[in-house]
């Protein structure tokens, strides 16, 4: 018995520990995209028929929290707050994708890197996976007590 619990708690662990190192990467490799060209970024951003004047807002403080995000996940003491905020920022991106794609005549691409050159619907689905992939590290998290 105990030696069923320790393997469940094991794997749940190993399971965590992917989830937010996946994150940890995706929060830090968008942030750096952003940063470096920053300039399209802020541009793109100003094209988007729902975010017109908080571009310039935006661009600043979206790479900036993407940073303190992953650093959030890095630390356990704060690696739940990470997950809960992964969670709702992914939810929130996934979110407006769909209503670009379903409502909106112009879709600028704001997404740095590799990111920038999917399909908006390649792109749902990948905001979508990450999305469910923060759910299942806070069930994970929350089951564990980490």
């Amino acid at each position: 018995m105990f030696k069923s619990i320790s393997l469940k708690l094991r794997f749940s662990t190993i399971v965590i520990e992917l989830i937010v190192a996946a994150l940890v990467i995706l929060w830090i490799y968008t942030s750096i995209s952003k940063f470096y060209d920053y300039e399209n970024f802020k541009t793109q951003l100003g094209r988007s028929p729902f975010l017109d004047g908080m571009s310039g807002f935006i661009a600043i403080t979206l790479p900036a929290g993407e940073l303190l995000l992953a650093l959030f996940l890095v630390f356990r003491k704060t690696r739940k707050l990470g997950l809960y905020l992964s969670f709702a920022l992914m939810l929130l991106f996934t979110g407006y994708i769909y209503i670009m794609l379903y409502y909106s005549y112009d879709l600028p691409c704001s997404c740095g890197g590799v990111l920038a050159k999917m399909s908006w619907n390649d792109h749902l689905y990948f905001n979508a996976g990450y999305t469910l992939l923060s759910l299942i590290g806070i069930i994970l998290l929350e089951r564990k007590d980490y």
